[in-house]
Formats: structure tokens, C-alpha cells, sequence
């Protein structure tokens, strides 16, 4: 197997990585074996016998014929191996999308402030029911058992040599040619900025999936990118310079993960020990570290005082003493929550692998005394409760990671003195109930994610209104729960929201009378009441839990470039034509009655391969 192929093993990564390229090197075969002049006598053979030369001609135009035949019979077979992996694909992601329902109900009793035990165990039941499904399917499409108490049978051992051991013997022999000296001194040449964008590379685990905005966030914490948009140019270097491999995203052009070849990874590694840039000690004893790669096992010391960044790879819990942040006066980067994505087959099996324990949670207000710290991600930690107030202190800090900490309830004051704060995420904070009322003095976010609208139980909270402020803000993404009460044109603001260009909107969990009409809870306007506007230049909507049936009671997003509908109540989009949108994917619209020709005429801009719709039952497609 490739290296490159080893990167994307899904049956669309054996389609774009391997068949393609191969049918294009056929391709070529094609067209040398066609422009070869005809056989012809050499001058060396001009006296030759004149039956001599014929029979030689003659052999060599079938071996040619031959060839051609042979060559349309391997494209031919390659082809239909093509068709085969497409389909295979599509099975993988039928399973795949047998996931959403399961991830739905477990939101839907998240969703709920106090959730009744009988509203859990309804929930529970659904997802049993779902993982049973999807179980099913894997039996029917692989043949293979997928019960916990059932084992796979071993394959049977091969007395050829393995493809892997072939690959590992020219692996070995990539990384120590001369090559690699070469490509090791000539970053070592790089300007300093650059080559400390590199060398990160080396902290993550060999075929690691990598997201984009983590690698951006650690640059911009040490300073090797001076903004986020810098950033993004860098990573574009990265990998037109061969140092990353892209991972293409669905229905998305943008490329927002990527990873590391392995020979590649081995090279960076041993220039980042080399220079002392990073240390990846399996014993965790980083007592000289500049950098410290948290590993699995026992912290065996403390940090050096001049350590420039903490980054956990692997460490799943955490214990903090007073010596954590003390004298940590050079520390600009704290990454203690989770790098890796998780899928929702990997959180079922092992869901304990995405969740980070953490101990002496009060030893964060030590962290007042790394006033350089520019980034900070506690995401998917568990037991912090609450903010420091001290961490407004950190004037410098420009991310905040608070992204599935699901025990936080409360931010604090301290957050709202964070004036260089650039990136904010608090999704899939369930317990959060509002926003600190301040949130607009922090007038550099660009990227704000998981606004909670309050509740009555927030005293002096924060309204969309003092968001307003925020005149550099990109991307918003807002929390709508089940007892949020909202002023009276506090949803009129986003049309206020000038360079807003991405705006998500989750409702909560909305319970329905028998006549399907939906209720707020007794504290909430109605739902149809809500008066909204949309940012005059967004070109991307995520809508969740709809919770109307028509655009018409809401407000209708024609302009958006992207558009995403996952869940709710929405039953038609409508017959006016002039969408704009080249991004559409609809999923899990129970109610939505549609059909393929009328979003045709709807949405002439959309592409087929930009066009996803998924769990909408009573959507009828085109033949």
C-alpha cells in the first residue's frame, strides 16, 4: 500500500488515491504505445534476409497488438474496480449516517435542563434501537458477526511477502538516503517562523488526522503566525511544499484536516530533537523541555521554567499542583484538552477515549502567572465547573477552547477583560444557562461559538445586542434552549451583524401538542413570535432543530451560499425560485414534503455533487 494511500483508507481515499492515479498512468501507457513508429528495418539489418526482416516485423507488430489488448483489458478491469469501490463507499456511508439518529436522541435529552428519568430511558431506548440497526446493516453488507461476545477469525497466514513488509523495507531506504540529509538541512535553513510551523508537525502521532484550526491556533499562540489568516496561508505553504498531505472534506472544496507521510514525520522528528525544538520523551520527564508532548503514562517531573508550550498527545488525565504554572513566565500555548477527532462508531465503542479527566481543578487560577499565554484549549475536559476570575488577567490570550466541557456551568467576569481574545468556542457546553454580560467589550473575536441566549435564571446577562459591537466578528454560532428568554428584537440584531459571514442557530428540544403545534416553556415567547433578521453578507447557514415549518414564519435565507437543515419541523422550502445556494445538505427532516424538480427550479446554482440529503422520508427524488 502507498504511503499516501495509507492516509485516507476509506473507499473513496482507494478511488481518488489509487485507481485514479493509475488509470492515469494507463492513460499514458495508451499513448506512448500509440505514437511508437511502426517496425522498420534498422541500418544494421538492411542486407539482412528479406523473410528475416518480415518475421521480425511481424512479431513485433503482435507483440504491440498484444500489448494493446492486454492494456484495454487492465483498464477495463481497473474501471469496474471503480464502480466496485464506489459502492462500497456508499454502503460505508449508509452505515455511517446510521449514526445521526443515535447522536440526535442523545442530544435531545442533552438538550433538556432537568430531564425526567422516564425522558432518558425513552432516549436510551431509541439509541439501543439504533445501534442494533446499524449492527444489522454491518452484518448484511460485510458478512461478518459484530456482537462484543463474537471475535473475528485471524487471517491466514501468507507465505508471500507481505505488501507492508515491501513497503517498510523502501520506507527504510528513503529515510536514510541522501535525500533526507538534504531536506533536513534545507529546513533547517528556513526562516524561523516557518520552520517552527513545520517542526509542530512532529508532536502528533504517526498518520494522525489533524485539524487545520488546532495546528493554526498552536502558531498563533507561539507567534509564528500573527493572525488567523496568516495562518491559513502558512498551512496552504505546508502542503504545497509537500510537508502535509490534504484530507478533501464532503461537499466542502476547503480543506480543513490534513496529515503527516510517515518517512515525513520521522525526518521533522529527528530535527525537532536535533534543535531541542520539541521534546516527545515517553518517560514524560520534560524538565528541559521548551516544548512538552504529554504522552500516556505517569508525569515523571515538573517543566522547565522556560517551557514555551505544554501540548497533551496522549496524557488522559491530568493531575495539577502548584508547580504546574509557577515561573511559567515564557508559556504561550496550554493545550490540555483533546487534539483528535472522534467519529461516532469510535465515542460507542470506546467513549471513554475521547474524554480527559482532570485533577485540582483549583490550581487553574494558578495559571495568572503566565501573563505571555496566547492560547489556551481545555476542550473535552471534564470537572471544571467554572472559570478562574483570574484568567483576565491573561491580556494577551487570543484563543480559548472551551469546546465540550461538559461540567461548565459558569464563565465568570473574568473572561469579558479578555481584550485580545480573537477565538472563542463553548459548544456542546450543555450546563452553561447565558452569557457574562460583557461579552461585547471583546471587540477582536472573529470566531464566537456556543452563545447561549439566557434564561431567567441568569442575573445581568449578555444579549445579542452587545454583540453588535463586534465588528470584526466572522463566525457566530448561538444556542437557543428550551428556557431561553430573549428580548423583544434581540434576533432583529444579527441583521446589524455586517461581516458575519457563518451563523449556526440550535434550538432545544421543543415538546408539541397533539395538534403538532410547538410550545415554549411557560418563561418563553412563542416560538413564532420571534422576530428574526439575517447578517446582510452571510454565505453560510447551519440550521438545527428547526423549530417552524415554513421559512415563511421565519425568514427566508435565499442569499445564503451554504445551506445546512439538520433537524426540526420544517415542511417545505417553498416555491420561490433564485436561491443562491451551491451548498445544500438536509438531514433528518421527518416532515419535509419536497420533491427533486421543484428544488431544481428552487436552486439552479446547486450541483448534484453538492447536494446532500439525508433521513427525509417523505422527500421524493428524481429517476
Amino acid at each position: 500500500m502507498s504511503a499516501l494511500a495509507r492516509m485516507n483508507t476509506t473507499a473513496q481515499g482507494v478511488e481518488e488515491d489509487i485507481i485514479i492515479p493509475l488509470l492515469a498512468r494507463l492513460a499514458t501507457i495508451r499513448a506512448v504505445l500509440d505514437a511508437a513508429p511502426a517496425p522498420t528495418p534498422t541500418p544494421d539489418r538492411q542486407d539482412a534476409p528479406a523473410p528475416a526482416m518480415a518475421t521480425a516485423a511481424a512479431e513485433e507488430e503482435n507483440a504491440r497488438a498484444e500489448a494493446a489488448a492486454l492494456l484495454e483489458k487492465v483498464r477495463g478491469e481497473m474501471s469496474h474496480l471503480r464502480v466496485v469501490f464506489r459502492r462500497i463507499e456508499d454502503a460505508d456511508k449508509s452505515i455511517r449516517y446510521g449514526f445521526d439518529p443515535v447522536e440526535e436522541r442523545i442530544d435531545d435529552a442533552l438538550q433538556h435542563a432537568r430531564p425526567d428519568a422516564g425522558h432518558v430511558r425513552e432516549a436510551l431506548l431509541a439509541v439501543d434501537a439504533g445501534i442494533e440497526a446499524i449492527r444489522s446493516s454491518i452484518r448484511e453488507v460485510y458478512r461478518f458477526p459484530c456482537d462484543g461476545d463474537e471475535r473475528l477469525d485471524p487471517p491466514p497466514p501468507s507465505t508471500a511477502p507481505a505488501t507492508g513488509v515491501v513497503m517498510t523495507r523502501r520506507m527504510g531506504e528513503i529515510r536514510r538516503g541522501p535525500q533526507m540529509r538534504h531536506l533536513g538541512l534545507a529546513i533547517g535553513g528556513f526562516e524561523a517562523r516557518l520552520r517552527g510551523c513545520v517542526l509542530t508537525l512532529a508532536a502528533f502521532p504517526e498518520c494522525a488526522v489533524i485539524k487545520k484550526h488546532l495546528l493554526i491556533h498552536w502558531w498563533l499562540g507561539e507567534g509564528f503566525v500573527r493572525s488567523a489568516a496568516e495562518g491559513k496561508s502558512r498551512f496552504d505553504e505546508l502542503i504545497a511544499k509537500g510537508f502535509i498531505v490534504p484530507i478533501p472534506g464532503h461537499l466542502c472544496a476547503t480543506v480543513h484536516r490534513c496529515t503527516v507521510r510517515p518517512w515525513m514525520r520521522d525526518l521533522l522528528t529527528g530535527v525537532a530533537k536535533r534543535s531541542a525544538f520539541l521534546d516527545l520523551d515517553p518517560g514524560n520527564d520534560f524538565t528541559l523541555a521548551r516544548r512538552a508532548c504529554l504522552n500516556a503514562g505517569r508525569m515523571s517531573s515538573g517543566f522547565s521554567a522556560e517551557a514555551r508550550a505544554i501540548y497533551n498527545v496522549d496524557q488522559k488525565y491530568l493531575e495539577l499542583d502548584d508547580a504546574w504554572f509557577a515561573g511559567k513566565k515564557e508559556l504561550r500555548a496550554l493545550q490540555l484538552g483533546q487534539w483528535r477527532e472522534f467519529g461516532p462508531l469510535e465515542q460507542i465503542a470506546n467513549p471513554m477515549d475521547s474524554h480527559i479527566e482532570l485533577s485540582g481543578v483549583e490550581h487553574l487560577a494558578g495559571m495568572e502567572s503566565c501573563k505571555n499565554l496566547r492560547y489556551i484549549s481545555f476542550r473535552g475536559i471534564s470537572r471544571i465547573e467554572s472559570l478562574p476570575d483570574s484568567i483576565g488577567k491573561l491580556r494577551d490570550l487570543t484563543v480559548l477552547d472551551l469546546r465540550a466541557c461538559h461540567n461548565l456551568e459558569e464563565l465568570g467576569q473574568g473572561i469579558t477583560r479578555l481584550d485580545r481574545l480573537e477565538y472563542l468556542d463553548l459548544s456542546e457546553c450543555h450546563l452553561l444557562v447565558g452569557m457574562p454580560k460583557g461579552i461585547g467589550r471583546l471587540t477582536r473575536l472573529e470566531v464566537l461559538k456556543g452563545f447561549v441566549v439566557a434564561n431567567p435564571s441568569r442575573r445581568e446577562p449578555c444579549h445579542l445586542n452587545e454583540l453588535t459591537k463586534l465588528n470584526k466578528l466572522r463566525k457566530l454560532g448561538i444556542v437557543i434552549g428550551t428556557m431561553a428568554v430573549p428580548t423583544d428584537d434581540e434576533f432583529m440584531k444579527l441583521g446589524e451583524f455586517r461581516v458575519l459571514e457563518s451563523l449556526k442557530i440550535r434550538w432545544g428540544v421543543l415538546a408539541s401538542d397533539n395538534k403538532g403545534k410547538i410550545e415554549a416553556s411557560s418563561h418563553q415567547k412563542p416560538i413564532d413570535k420571534m422576530k428574526f433578521a439575517l447578517p446582510p453578507n452571510l454565505k453560510k447557514l447551519d440550521l438545527r432543530c428547526f423549530p417552524l415549518t415554513d421559512f415563511a414564519q421565519w425568514v427566508m435565507p435565499k442569499d445564503v451560499k451554504k445551506l445546512y437543515i439538520r433537524g426540526g419541523k420544517l415542511m417545505t422550502l417553498g416555491d420561490e425560485q433564485g436561491w443562491e445556494a451551491e451548498v445544500l445538505r438536509l438531514r433528518f427532516l421527518n416532515d419535509l414534503e419536497y420533491d427533486h424538480d421543484r428544488l431544481k427550479r428552487s436552486f439552479r446554482k446547486l450541483k448534484p455533487e453538492n447536494t446532500e440529503i439525508h433521513a427525509c422520508p417523505k422527500f421524493i427524488r428524481g429517476q
